[in-house]
């Protein structure tokens, strides 16, 4: 009867246990997720800002002055009219092909994607949220929950809130490294490298461009 009653309140405290170590993994995963959503969100409100204020083209614009010069000029007889119809029918389509390919190819010129200018858009961090791992999560909270204080931690969201600048992220980055050893730091630097949010730099590397 003793052994049956011991058995039991193993299988108790064990788990109590588990459960405990599951709710803190899914804690730091909640924790991390509302970090990496509110940096989206934040990043987000800047971008719709920028396209609002950003002025717009209208390349439609001289094929519809075109097609209306084209329409009001033939006006006597079948042969005008067939004429009129193939002259404007012809011209729209040369014009409006340049006009629009060379609209169409600016912007991808203009805009290269797969350079690393060390910015966090709301793409990266969508798909960080996304693609994390749940002990990538507990790994990153648990070194930063136990290296920095509260004063620390709200710093950073005082920075990161609103986006942030480059100063910003140099005071950032710099209160991480007083605070991480240089094993904690090239750990969760290679986390972020993985997922495309930095150029995994280590911990000797940055302190050599201080």
């Amino acid at each position: 009867m003793r052994k049956k009653k011991w058995k039991k309140i193993l299988i108790w405290v064990a788990s109590i246990i588990v459960i405990l170590g599951v709710g803190g993994l899914f804690a730091a995963n909640y924790a991390v997720d509302k970090l990496i959503s509110t940096l989206a969100a934040d990043l987000e409100k800047d971008l719709l800002n920028e396209e609002v204020t950003a002025p717009e083209t209208k390349p439609d614009q001289q094929g519809t002055d075109q097609t209306d010069q084209g329409d009001s000029n033939p006006t006597d007889g079948k042969d005008g009219t067939t004429e009129g119809s193939t002259d404007n029918a012809e011209k729209p389509g040369k014009d409006g092909s340049s006009t629009t390919g060379g609209d169409s190819s600016e912007p991808k010129e203009e805009k290269p994607k797969d350079k690393y200018n060390g910015e966090v858009t709301v793409d990266k961090a969508k798909d960080l949220q996304e693609k994390i791992t749940v002990s990538e999560k507990a790994q990153v909270s648990s070194v930063l929950l136990k290296e920095l204080s509260m004063s620390d931690i709200k710093e950073l969201q005082a920075l990161a809130s609103g986006g942030m600048t480059l100063e910003e992220k140099k005071k950032a980055r710099s209160i991480i490294l007083d605070k991480l050893s240089p094993e904690q730091y090239d750990e969760l630097i290679q986390v972020a490298k993985k997922y495309g949010m930095s150029q995994g730099k280590s911990y000797d590397e940055v302190i050599k461009e201080k």
